[in-house]
C-alpha cells in the first residue's frame, strides 16, 4: 500500500494514495507521517535538470529535503529509508565506476545528491536499529519518460540526429522496469541494518552508436550522416546563441552534443553478487520504450 507525496497528481491510473505536498515543507511531510501508518519511505523526490537552474535549488530539494524526510522519519519512529541517488555522484570518470568507486562530482546534481546520501547516513547512525538502501542508478528510461533518451529518439525519428565521430563511447544505461524490480529485490534481500548502498546499471553496455541504432531500426529508421566531434561542435554554437539570447532550452546545443560524446561507464556488482536478474536486457529495454513512443506520438 502506497501514499505519494508529490508536486503534481499522477496523470496515469494508480492504486496508490496521492497527496499534493513537498518534500521541502516540513508541515506536508509530517502530515503525511501522522494521517497513516507508514513503515517505509522511499525517496525519488530530485531536482535534476541540465538548463536554467540554479545551483542552491539542486541542494533544497536533494540535500534539504532529504534532511527534511529524516526528521520526519525520526518523529514517527520509521526505521527504514530508501534513496534514489545517481551515478552522478561519481562525475565523469576515465574507468566502469562500483560501489568501492571514490565520489567525485563534477556537477551540482551529482553534488547535492551525495549531499542527500550524507544526510541518510548521519541519520542512520543516530540508531543501531536504522536501515538506509541507496540506489544510484544510470540514467533510467521507459514507457512514460519523456526526458533525455526520449529527446534521443524523437531526433532520430525526425531525421535530426547524425553519429558523432566513431560514436564508441560507452552509455551506461536502465530500463524503469528492471531497476523497480532490482528495488523490490533489495528491499526484501538486504536485512542488515545501516547504510547499504548499490549501483545500478542494465547490461549488456552498448556505446553510443549502438544505443541509436537500435532505436532507428525499431523506428524503421537510417542514421545516415557522421560527423567529426570539433565540426559536430562549431553546428551547435547557433542553437548555444539562442538559448542564451532567448532564454529557452533547445534539445540540441554544442553542451548536449559533447555529454552525448562523452563515456558515462558505470558497474553494478554488488546486486549482481546477491543474485538479482533483471527481466528485460538493454537492446529490449530500447525496444519497448520505441514502442511507447510509436503509440503516444499517434495519440497526440
Amino acid at each position: 500500500e502506497i501514499v505519494n507525496l508529490d508536486l503534481v497528481k499522477p496523470n496515469f491510473e494508480t492504486k496508490a494514495i496521492n497527496i499534493i505536498g513537498d518534500i521541502r515543507k516540513k508541515e506536508d511531510v509530517e502530515a503525511v507521517l501522522q494521517q497513516h501508518k507508514i513503515d517505509l519511505i522511499i525517496s525519488l523526490a530530485a531536482k535534476h535538470h541540465d538548463f536554467g537552474i540554479e545551483q542552491d535549488e539542486y541542494y533544497d530539494t536533494n540535500e534539504d529535503g532529504t534532511r527534511v524526510l529524516c526528521e520526519a522519519a525520526s518523529k514517527a519512529g520509521i526505521q527504514t529509508i530508501l534513496f534514489y541517488s545517481s551515478v552522478a555522484v561519481y562525475g565523469l570518470q576515465s574507468f566502469y565506476t562500483t560501489e568501492e568507486s571514490t565520489p567525485k562530482p563534477d556537477h551540482p546534481y551529482g553534488g547535492s545528491k551525495l549531499a542527500g546520501e550524507k544526510v541518510l547516513q548521519a541519520w542512520c547512525a543516530e540508531q543501531p536499529n536504522r536501515k538506509v538502501i541507496i540506489i544510484r542508478p544510470t540514467v533510467v528510461y521507459g514507457p512514460g519518460n519523456k526526458a533525455n533518451m526520449f529527446s534521443l529518439i524523437q531526433q532520430i525519428d525526425r531525421g535530426l540526429y547524425f553519429h558523432i565521430g566513431r560514436a564508441d563511447n560507452v552509455k551506461s544505461i536502465a530500463y524503469v522496469e528492471n531497476l523497480v524490480q532490482a528495488t523490490l529485490f533489495l528491499l526484501k534481500n538486504v536485512s542488515q541494518s545501516g547504510v547499504s548502498i548499490f549501483n545500478y546499471a542494465d547490461e549488456p553496455q552498448l556505446t553510443t552508436r549502438q544505443i541509436s541504432t537500435q532505436i532507428a531500426h525499431v523506428l524503421n529508421k537510417k542514421i545516415r550522416i557522421t560527423l567529426p566531434l570539433g565540426v559536430a561542435l562549431l553546428l551547435g554554437k547557433p542553437f548555444d546563441v539562442f538559448i542564451k539570447l532567448s532564454g529557452k532550452n533547445l534539445p540540441v546545443s554544442s553542451s548536449r552534443i559533447k555529454k552525448l560524446a562523452t563515456a558515462t561507464q558505470h558497474s553494478a556488482p554488488k546486486i549482481k553478487e546477491m543474485g538479482y536478474k533483471p527481466s528485460f536486457d538493454t537492446l529490449t529495454g530500447l525496444e519497448k520504450m520505441v514502442r511507447w513512443y510509436k503509440v503516444y506520438k499517434k495519440q497526440q
